[in-house]
């Protein structure tokens, strides 16, 4: 096994790969590499597309525990489980027909950076005007979805950000979507998203992301409480001050764009007992959207997560709860964003 410091040595000199038929398209942060083109969020994603009975793709894997969702025609079907090292895939396909074919990143960022080197498509993959952004913790990561029982504890195999609410929710809109996040992070005022938010490759914090280089999402979900709340109830006037710091940064970057504050499935009334912490967050919430005076800030509350519905690994949500939840995002942006 290559450690993910060794790995991003050898990325070091950009270039310009030339081992390509075709280029895919590239869904989230990739930084451009002098043999490839390399990435480190979940749900990271690169389309392709073929007429060939098979498709082969080299990646270069800095662990074990990295793991893709394979799509072939928008139905998931199987899933990569990288080698460490360089190493080539084949994925099967039927028929003469022109396939589109994804792999999505379904391992968060702490599994180390993922390279992709070459790929036999002879095109790219289909191309999509919209794009949301989705930034956040372990539920919008994707910790435990695949989980049987609220008992399990962490496994790399059932951890899965191609179900989780911001991918299917772009899915069924026709949208691409670029997931920042990762499993234990708080908005404010530390072990937070905001102080890894601009890296490509945030294990290491390198290379920076130039947004321009991306596409413009046309909204932004920051899904930021549950670990800052974890401890008991953070400061208001500071906490809402560092959330409030990053979403105006956001808006500078994108300053078109709907931007939501969410609350999570994890959290409720209801625990700790006599707390209110879901409560509190929606009061911290509406004072902050109340203090920017954006009309393209607002605040979208996700359900409760239902026992009944089932609970992932270590009381994550499920694909029962993160589908839930993707109806209530798609639904804000159909209604916000026209979107049909």
């Amino acid at each position: 096994m290559i450690a993910a410091a060794v790995l991003l040595n050898s990325l070091i000199a950009q270039g310009s790969p030339t081992n390509f038929k075709a280029l895919p398209t590239f869904e989230g942060r990739f930084f451009k590499t002098q043999s490839g083109y390399v990435c480190e969020w979940p749900g990271s994603a690169l389309g392709f597309a073929t007429k060939s009975s098979e498709l082969t793709i080299r990646f270069n894997a800095s662990s074990k525990d990295d793991r893709w969702q394979v799509e072939i025609d928008g139905k998931p079907v199987s899933v990569l489980k990288l080698k460490p090292g360089s190493h080539e895939y084949t994925i099967q396909l039927s028929g003469k027909a022109l396939h589109q074919i994804r792999l999505v990143r379904r391992s968060e960022a702490f599994c180390g950076p993922t390279e992709f080197i070459s790929s036999s498509a002879e095109k790219a993959g289909q191309r999509r005007n919209r794009h949301i952004e989705i930034i956040g913790d372990s539920i919008s990561a994707g910790y435990g979805v695949d989980g049987k029982a609220k008992e399990e504890p962490y496994s790399f195999d059932t951890a899965n950000a191609y179900m989780t609410y911001g991918q299917i929710a772009a899915r069924q809109l026709g949208s691409s979507c670029t997931t920042i996040a990762w499993s234990g992070k708080k908005m404010w005022p530390d072990n937070s998203i905001p102080e890894i938010y601009d890296y490509v490759l945030p294990s290491q914090k390198r290379h920076v992301w130039q947004a321009q280089s991306g596409p413009t999402p046309q909204a932004v979900l920051i899904n930021l409480a549950t670990n800052d709340f974890g401890s008991g109830v953070p400061d208001k006037a500071g906490w809402t001050s560092g959330y409030k710091v990053f979403v105006s940064k956001i808006r500078k970057q994108y300053p078109k764009a709907m931007i939501y504050l969410a609350t999570g499935s994890m959290m409720s009334d209801n625990w700790p007992p006599k707390e209110k912490h879901l409560t509190t967050v929606k009061g911290y919430l509406d004072s902050i959207v109340a203090d920017l005076k954006d009309t393209r800030v607002k605040r979208i509350d996700f359900a409760v997560q239902l026992e009944s519905d089932g609970i992932g690994s270590s009381w994550h949500p499920n694909v029962v709860t993160q589908t839930k939840m993707a109806q209530v995002l798609e639904t804000a942006l159909r209604k916000d964003l026209g979107w049909r």
